[in-house]
């Protein structure tokens, strides 16, 4: 797949386009890279010009200078507009998960003209009167000075444990022990803190509601990774939809989690109910 980079403010933006039909762009979350999402990728192109990325500072988007950490969200809402606006005019498709909900709710509420819908799966994204977030804010903190203290890899588990089931755990944590290629230790030291308690604001997100559709697994119930978009989802008073799959049902259940979301498309009139 070729790649295409996009020069910004100290970094070298890395993204492929493949595909016909309405434009969707798929942002990652927690170690910043696209690979996780090729599957999904190839059975969307029958129905999507699917735009893929590594956000910045993850994988091949390569930070070119200077950052500043205390505007790393705004950013990172950037990144996501130059790139979009470099590849199409049209309005398009957004879709996310996990540790980029923060990045997705500031966008919605920046550039809504620019969306036609927004797809938050599994949010880490904690709204203000979630019960018990003053706790997974200091469990957070903590983490974060384990990893400090004890390494990436006792952090990944205390994270892994804290929210997944065994086989997103699998791949998110125990695979992942000593890689060199995800850049797990950039996500500690600049998101696994800050994302999850980011300032969104909510009353303006609620406005845009009609554009919103959040997303969890059905593997994932009774675990924590569920919660904060259940959470939102109330506030909002939306369905909180259910997928196949756990946090990353795209990757383990690609092809039963793609026919969810063509369907799910097809309600919404983002696709043509006759589609195959």
């Amino acid at each position: 797949m070729p790649e295409h980079y996009l020069q910004a403010d100290n970094a070298n933006l890395c993204y492929e386009v493949e595909g016909t039909g309405p434009f969707i762009v798929i942002v990652p979350g927690g170690n910043g890279g696209s690979r996780l999402f090729r599957r999904f990728r190839d059975l969307l192109v029958e129905h999507f010009t699917v735009v893929l990325y590594d956000r910045r500072g993850y994988f091949r988007s390569n930070l070119t200078g200077p950052q500043d950490y205390s505007k790393r969200l705004e950013t990172d809402v950037e990144d996501l507009r130059i790139i979009m606006a470099n590849v199409t005019q049209e309005k398009f498709i957004l879709f996310g998960i996990s540790s980029s909900g923060a990045l997705l709710m500031t966008y919605l509420n920046k550039y809504p003209e620019t969306l036609l819908k927004l797809f938050v799966h599994e949010p880490m994204l904690y709204i203000d009167t979630f019960e018990g977030k003053d706790e997974l804010q200091k469990f957070h903190l903590d983490t974060y000075n384990t990893y400090q203290t004890e390494g990436r890899n006792v952090a990944m588990e205390e994270f892994g444990n804290k929210y997944f089931n065994e086989l997103d755990y699998y791949i998110l944590v125990r695979k992942q022990k000593d890689d060199i290629v995800n850049n797990w230790d950039y996500w500690f030291q600049h998101e696994w803190k800050e994302y999850p308690f980011a300032k969104v604001d909510w009353k303006a997100v609620k406005t845009h509601r009609e554009k919103t559709v959040l997303l969890y697994g059905i593997d994932s119930t009774g675990y924590n990774i569920r919660e904060p978009g259940k959470a939102i989802a109330e506030y909002l008073n939306v369905e909180y939809l259910q997928f196949a799959g756990g946090h990353i049902g795209f990757y383990f259940e690609s092809k039963k989690f793609f026919v969810n979301f063509i369907e799910l498309c097809k309600k919404l009139s983002l696709l043509p109910e006759q589609q195959n």
